[in-house]
């Protein structure tokens, strides 16, 4: 549970930290040093927040499909009502993060030509007429998060660790323990 909370704490601390970024760089025009600076804060609070959200993934759903793993697993999906349906159990953002270093060997391996942009920050570009290959962007009119060419919706990810945040908390406040389904 205390692992849990900081993971799920963490995250939510960045994803304050992206809400304070956006707010504070929607004052300042694009090519500012300002904005830049916010829009590393941007993507850095985003990509932290998903890779929170992966640790609490592996708790609910395990990579290791043997007990006492899945017993654990099934306890803690059961107590803490977290539904095989939620956007945390997404495979594919949980390993694009566990296994970044491979994913930007094949990434790269394919930059052929374009426009290569380690950062971008705003309304989701309309398809370019040159390729442009972004290694991390974060689409403020979509709320998509972009990392290696693959996207992701950030929303459901905060809500549902939100949501698992404060039943962690409420656990604490009544006795430090995950209650069993018929106890709720």
């Amino acid at each position: 549970m205390e692992s849990m909370l900081h993971c799920t704490t963490t995250a939510l601390r960045a994803a304050d930290d992206v809400r304070r970024a956006l707010e504070t760089g929607s004052e300042h025009t694009s090519s500012s040093a300002e904005w830049q600076e916010c829009a590393l804060t941007i993507v850095d609070g985003v990509q932290a927040l998903v890779a929170q959200s992966a640790a609490v993934s592996r708790y609910f759903w395990p990579a290791r499909t043997k007990e006492p793993h899945l017993s654990r697993a099934a306890r803690l999906r059961s107590g803490l009502d977290v539904t095989d349906d939620s956007p945390l159990r997404n495979r594919e953002l949980r390993n694009l993060l566990e296994h970044f270093d491979e994913e930007l060997d094949r990434f790269c391996r394919y930059l052929l030509a374009g426009v290569i942009l380690p950062t971008y920050v705003g309304p989701m570009p309309i398809e370019p007429e040159i390729p442009t290959h972004l290694f991390r962007a974060y689409y403020t009119d979509v709320g998509v998060f972009e990392i290696l060419g693959q996207r992701f919706e950030v929303q459901p990810v905060v809500d549902a660790l939100h949501d698992i945040h404060n039943r962690l908390l409420q656990c604490a406040q009544t006795g430090g323990r995950i209650p069993y389904a018929n106890e709720r």
